[in-house]
């Protein structure tokens, strides 16, 4: 029996179709994945590469591989440093007007010797005011040599092949001038009280030669102390070519210039249209104010010398200089920087140089503009170009090794920098440069430091070894970092900083130990460095205290302040503060000690005239003296002839209480001051209005009679009579004696009505009679009215 099959429904169908789709989804995704996973492997053997590869050149600049060891960089013997670990040189403290005054001076003779040379025909000596005559060399078919200068009396020759110049000499258009041969190997140019000798060239020709075995030797003389001319502040002599060449060829310059570049030592000047050409090789410039000058030059070439020990810079290429070139020379404990490379140059070239142990920069490219838009001198918006220096180092200097600012196209390669605070640091304006190749050690805190506004710059195959930051960039705009290295780092490889801070790269290898390979901070965004090797980097987080402020000044700053207060606080409360804050003018009376009973010598009684013939007076009785009151000082206790101060019994502030009884023996209460009037003011003085000190007697009731300390009683009653201080008697009973007290005046601090009971006993009282105790005050009272001590009584 045949059986029957029976067809599959179309739904069946559409489902196994549907699931050999979906089969064959998932093979080819496991296989897209697998050969994602064996990329790695594949594309290094297929020779390709995910992301770019390091640039090779950059701004027509050949990049070069990271250094593995510094290269040596030759020198010529003759340019080799003499003494590059002393100290570098100074500026004397001079009077910088009297300096600049003779620069003054200089360009008006010269502006003078220009004008004169135009009517002469022949070299004539002119004389010339507050300075040293000046011949005249005019244009003829021959150079001028030492023969003619002797003949016109300008040079004098001295034994041993030297001559002393004692004019100063002015080469006009189209002369020339040239010392130097085996009769002439030192040239002394004089400076004295007269003035000082100069060689000046204005478009015509100098040349100065020797040799290698006998170069030849210029240097200012001081005849009066027979010595090398120092700067003294007046001046002192130079070599200067104005629009024209000079060359020097194995020559020893030194002990030249002043002030200014153009008269600083060697200059190179040119004009406008008219640069100056020429150079020097083989020579050195030591202990002048600019080692060398070059202003407006095209062409100046030096190679083979050496500046050292000059006041300011070795060598400085100033302003419109075009295609200078330095090579295989040395600048060496220099005042100011090594080489510097002004604004508005362009093309100079510095390769195979040593910049060591100056003042200030090894290197100082200054590319920026003279001004940056209309300004008063109408100066260049250009900034300066194409400037490079190559395959040179920079050693130990006190600022930076290489320092450029401004510029376009700045090339800094294959230079080797040892420095202890910042390598190479490019800044301020630099466009389109390039640094590559060089090498960093020494430890510096910044290997690198670049920016702020540094666009377009590419920093490629350098090596930094041992700094704390390697590539420190702040506000640098758009740079570049590639195939760099990095070792022995302490705080950071590369750190961005600032907002305008944008940095790329590739190919970068960053070790050592410390907080980050590559750190961004204060709004920078972080470096976008691809196929960067940080495997060598240990994280190093442990933060001591010092590490903390070292890090963070402001922290620094503030716990600086705090111990200064601290401090300030301590000193304060190290003196043991006084009882009572003003001792000098009141006292406390519960702090005043316990007077003892003042024992009081008895004075006979003004008796009238007609009882005084009649009736002795009683003999005085001897009394123990007065104590001292309290708080009175040392000045109150040594005492004062003539004077003494009052016992008195003290009043207490009126306005606390009105009375104060006081118990003497043989006497009553009595109330004290009860006339408001007559109450005494500050250190005794009634309030009554007379004049404190005037020599005339006064009137009104109750005022006082007789000099404030006289030494005998006071008669008369209620006038003023003679000086305050007067050593007579006053007149009227009544008066100021002795400080005793009689109808409301003081007595010894007793007090009775009318004359003093002791003094002037009352009929039936007894003379020798001792007086009672007086009671003890109340305490807590405050007296304004006690006695000032005498050293503090102002009276």
């Amino acid at each position: 029996m045949a059986s029957k099959h029976k067809p599959d429904s179309p739904q069946a169908s559409t489902s196994r179709a549907s699931t050999g789709r979906a089969g064959l989804l998932v093979v080819a995704a496991a296989g897209v994945f697998c050969l994602l996973a064996a990329m790695p492997v594949v594309l290094p053997a297929l020779h390709l590469q995910l992301q770019a590869p390091a640039a090779k050149t950059s701004h027509g600049v050949t990049l070069l591989p990271a250094p593995t060891a510094p290269h040596p960089v030759s020198l010529a013997s003759v340019a080799q440093p003499i003494d590059p670990d002393e100290q570098p040189a100074s500026l004397p403290a001079v009077n910088g007007t009297r300096e600049a005054a003779a620069v003054s001076a200089e360009d008006s003779r010269i502006r003078t010797m220009l004008h004169d040379a135009g009517h002469i025909y022949q070299p004539e000596v002119i004389p010339t005011r507050g300075a040293l005559p000046t011949l005249v060399l005019t244009a003829g078919q021959s150079t001028y040599t030492a023969t003619d200068l002797v003949q016109y009396g300008a040079l004098v020759m001295l034994p041993d092949h030297a001559a002393l110049l004692l004019d100063n000499v002015f080469v006009s258009t189209n002369a020339r001038l040239s010392l130097g041969s085996s009769r002439l190997r030192t040239l002394y140019l004089d400076n004295g009280s007269g003035g000082f000798a100069s060689i000046v060239a204005w478009d015509g020709n100098l040349s100065f030669q020797g040799s290698a075995s006998q170069p030849m030797t210029i240097m200012g003389w001081d005849r009066a102390v027979n010595a090398p001319a120092a700067d003294a502040g007046d001046g002192r002599s130079y070599i200067r070519e104005v629009g024209g060449k000079m060359t020097l060829s194995d020559v020893r310059v030194s002990s030249l210039g002043f002030w200014s570049g153009r008269t600083g030592g060697v200059a190179w000047t040119g004009l406008t249209g008219n640069p100056s050409t020429g150079g020097a090789t083989g020579s050195t410039f030591t202990d002048n104010t600019y080692g060398a000058f070059v202003s407006r030059g095209s062409g100046i070439a030096f190679r083979d010398d050496l500046f050292e020990y000059n006041e300011l810079d070795g060598l400085h290429i100033h302003r419109y200089s075009v295609n200078s070139s330095v090579i295989s020379s040395s600048a060496a404990r220099n005042g100011g920087n090594g080489f510097i490379v002004s604004p508005s140059t362009v093309n100079t070239l510095l390769a195979g140089d040593v910049s060591e142990h100056n003042a200030k920069d090894g290197y100082f490219i200054n590319g920026k503009p003279l001004a940056t838009g209309a300004s008063a001198s109408g100066g260049s918006v250009a900034p300066g170009s194409g400037t490079v220096v190559k395959d040179s180092a920079a050693l130990d200097n006190d600022e930076i090794g290489i320092l450029v600012e401004g510029g376009t196209g700045t090339v800094i390669e294959g230079d080797q920098v040892c420095a202890g605070v910042t390598a190479i640091a490019v800044r301020y304006g630099v466009t389109d440069g390039v640094l590559t190749g060089n090498d960093v050690r020494c430890d510096p805190r910044s290997g690198f430091s670049i920016g702020p506004s540094t666009p377009g710059l590419m920093v490629s195959g350098n090596t930094v070894v041992g700094p704390r930051t390697g590539f420190l960039v702040s506000n640098s705009g758009s740079i570049e970092l590639d195939s760099n290295l990095v070792t022995g780092a302490t705080v950071f490889g590369v750190s961005a900083r600032g907002l305008s801070s944008k940095v790329t790269g590739v190919g970068n290898v960053i070790s050592g130990t410390g907080f980050r390979a590559v750190d961004a901070r204060a709004d920078a965004a972080a470096p976008v460095l691809s196929a960067t090797n940080a495997s060598g980097w240990t994280y190093h987080g442990k933060v001591s205290f010092w590490s903390y402020l070292r890090f963070h000044p402001l922290a620094a700053l503030w716990l600086s302040i705090s111990i200064l207060v601290m401090l300030a606080w301590v000193w304060s409360h190290r003196r043991r503060r006084p009882s009572h804050p003003y001792p000098a003018s009141t006292r406390w009376r519960g702090d005043a000690p316990a007077a003892e009973p003042a024992q009081l010598t008895a004075e006979p009684a003004p008796a009238p005239a007609a009882a005084a013939a009649a009736e002795p007076a009683p003999a005085p009785v001897a009394a123990a003296p007065a104590p001292i009151p309290a708080r009175a000082g040392a000045a109150a206790a040594q005492g004062t002839p003539g004077r003494s101060w009052s016992i008195a019994s003290t009043v207490p502030f009126h306005a606390i209480t009105e009375t104060v009884t006081a118990t003497i023996a043989g006497t009553r209460p009595e109330r004290i001051l009860a006339d408001r009037g007559q109450r005494p003011g500050r250190h005794g003085r009634p309030d009554t209005g007379w004049p404190g000190d005037s020599d005339q007697p006064g009137t009104g009731r109750g005022t006082r009679v007789g000099p404030r300390y006289s030494d005998q009683p006071g008669t008369g009653r209620g006038t003023r009579v003679g000086p305050r201080y007067s050593d007579q008697p006053g007149t009227g009973p009544g008066g100021l004696a002795n400080g005793n007290q009689a109808n409301g005046n003081q007595a010894n601090g007793n007090q009775a009505d009318g004359n003093r009971a002791d003094d002037h006993p009352e009929p039936g009282s007894s003379p020798a009679q001792a007086p009672a105790e007086p009671a003890a005050p109340e305490r807590g009272y405050f007296d304004v009215f006690a006695p000032l001590p005498r050293g503090v009584d102002t009276r």
